[in-house]
């Protein structure tokens, strides 16, 4: 997924938000796994059951997991990883 297609047309003048750290898995590809894509699953809303996806662990432990990683990374970084991992997710979700 392209990072313009992520977060649209930046505002004039505004500050750029940094790029995504995080790696989209889907689950077909779950194997040895990068630090980026082990962020991009404890990123995932979708993994506590979030539309279309089952839950595979609970709310508690996915909102447990993110705020250590806002507060390892910044908010700013997770919201990005965050918009970019659902948009993501739903994309690959619809093209099943």
């Amino acid at each position: 997924m392209e990072i313009d297609s992520v977060f649209g047309k930046r505002e004039e003048g505004a500050r750029p938000l940094p790029r995504p750290t995080a790696t989209f898995v889907s689950s077909d590809d779950i194997g040895e796994m990068t630090e980026d894509e082990i962020r991009g699953i404890v990123c995932n809303p979708v993994y506590a059951g979030i539309g279309p996806f089952p839950g595979l662990i609970t709310g508690e432990q996915w909102v447990r997991a993110a705020a250590k990683m806002i507060a390892e990374d910044g908010a700013e970084q997770f919201l990005v990883n965050l918009l970019y991992l659902l948009r993501a997710s739903f994309a690959s979700s619809d093209q099943q």
